[in-house]
């Protein structure tokens, strides 16, 4: 059955949403932890997946070779389709355990989302993440997006090509992370110490407060350190998927 991406992020386990574009398609279908259903795909589009390499179809999906009026009836006007949309599941919740067996046991930067609310700073930073080598991403369940469409979009293949999971409990969760070695470091523009400063551990956790709020108290409580990315005096603060960027960034030189 198909039915209008705008009705499809709300949340939900192994709910089924359009995918759109060509780098969130292309990396989700070269993804083995990704349920896929069903393409649609113009035929100029499929020459690029072909061009491109992306063969790795799996034999079970159904291919509509399409239309862009179709893809736009399935999606509703105003998405930047590119000439294709994918029918998945959102991808399986994994549990801190097998979350940390997916990280390098010597080196490993994971950033924690807590209680974000917007799609699009949300995908960004899973952008910037693939771009800067960041191993893992950990999103709170609470107060926060979900997966969805747009997030996918704009992240343009991080959700498939980072890995990533969802928490509950966030103050087990940080312990579960500093039992397994981390350093735990939130990120406040009130700090005295900068991301410039700082010689980050081996094994390090930056956390992301809200973009209202910024960090809730008990979670500043559980950082071992309290970082800010050092600005003039023109500016408050960033966005949050500014910030993140700029610590990224800074990570990948070292």
């Amino acid at each position: 059955m198909r039915y209008n991406n705008k009705k499809s992020a709300k949340k939900g386990h192994n709910q089924e949403y359009w995918m759109y574009g060509y780098h969130a398609v292309a990396a989700a279908l070269s993804s083995n932890s990704r349920v896929k259903t069903e393409l649609l795909i113009t035929a100029e589009t499929h020459k690029r997946l072909k061009s491109d390499k992306i063969t790795n179809i799996p034999s079970g999906l159904k291919v509509s070779i399409s239309q862009k009026n179709e893809i736009e009836h399935v999606l509703g006007k105003g998405f930047n389709h590119q000439g294709l949309c994918l029918k998945v599941e959102k991808k399986r919740k994994l549990n801190i355990e097998d979350f940390l067996k997916s990280q390098n046991s010597d080196k490993s930067n994971i950033v924690i989302l807590d209680q974000l609310e917007d799609t699009q700073n949300v995908g960004a930073i899973f952008r910037s993440a693939l771009a800067f080598n960041i191993d893992g991403i950990i999103l709170t369940e609470n107060q926060s997006v979900g997966e969805n469409h747009f997030m996918a979009k704009t992240a343009c293949g991080g959700i498939d090509k980072v890995s990533f999971t969802t928490v509950s409990n966030l103050s087990t969760t940080l312990r579960a992370l500093k039992d397994d070695g981390y350093w735990v470091y939130g990120l406040d523009g009130n700090s005295d110490k900068t991301i410039t400063n700082t010689d980050f551990a081996k094994k390090s956790v930056f956390i992301f407060g809200s973009e209202s709020d910024g960090m809730r108290h008990l979670t500043k409580s559980l950082c071992d350190e309290i970082v800010k990315i050092e600005i003039n005096n023109n500016l408050e603060s960033l966005n949050v998927s500014n910030s993140a960027a700029i610590l990224f960034f800074n990570l990948n030189k070292n």
